[in-house]
């Protein structure tokens, strides 16, 4: 039968094993996350990356959105204050609602409308969440995407992959106290190393 000091000593040694195990995971979805970064369009295609803002104790928030070309250029951003929101879902749904108006305006014709909220990607690629309460503004978008696109695909990214929409929103939501602005050719200084840092190369100079 094994002593006191033997026992101890084998899980002192176990406890070590399972410590260097878990630093080894935490490296590596740190490492993972690291390489994560915004994807440039096709050629052919714009990128329109969009967010909300939402703050739950008085209903408020924003919305932003940037349109960006296949070597990363930005062609336009926008943001806006929302005086009265029911909740996060609805204000994502509205700014993507904006922001492609914006590019419909443009006359853009193929995009991509990438957003980080899993469940406005979710009710703007089908008809499942339309008896939600938020139904006829998912069915608002979706008809602008088809009417007013000839290709208008839904991607969801990651919160790291979609920061200079989620910085346009903040600045929509606590910078502007009404209505909207918008950007044009020139990048807002607020967003411009961001830009920057998601050009594709740029993690490599």
């Amino acid at each position: 039968m094994a002593s006191t000091a033997e026992i101890c000593s084998s899980v002192t040694y176990h406890l070590m094993e399972f410590e260097q195990l878990n630093l080894k995971e935490i490296r590596k979805v740190s490492n993972l996350r690291e390489k994560e970064t915004w994807s440039p369009p096709p050629d052919d295609v714009y990128k329109i990356n969009v967010d909300a803002s939402f703050h739950a104790d008085t209903k408020k928030g924003g919305w932003g959105f940037i349109i960006r070309d296949s070597a990363g250029d930005f062609l336009e951003g926008g943001a806006g204050n929302i005086p009265r929101a029911a909740c996060p879902l609805q204000a994502e749904a509205l700014a993507a609602l904006y922001s492609l108006q914006h590019a419909s305006h443009l006359g853009m014709t193929k995009v991509i409308l990438e957003t980080d909220a899993f469940q406005l990607g979710c009710a703007l690629k089908s008809a499942e969440m339309d008896r939600s309460p938020y139904g006829a503004l998912f069915m608002q978008v979706r008809e602008l995407m088809y009417s007013q696109f000839r290709q208008c695909n839904i991607s969801v990214c990651s919160r790291i992959c979609n920061k200079v929409a989620d910085c346009m929103a903040t600045y929509g939501a606590c910078v502007l106290t009404s209505g909207s602005q918008v950007f044009m050719s020139q990048v807002p200084s607020f967003v411009f190393d961001l830009v920057s840092g998601d050009k594709p190369g740029a993690g490599c100079q």
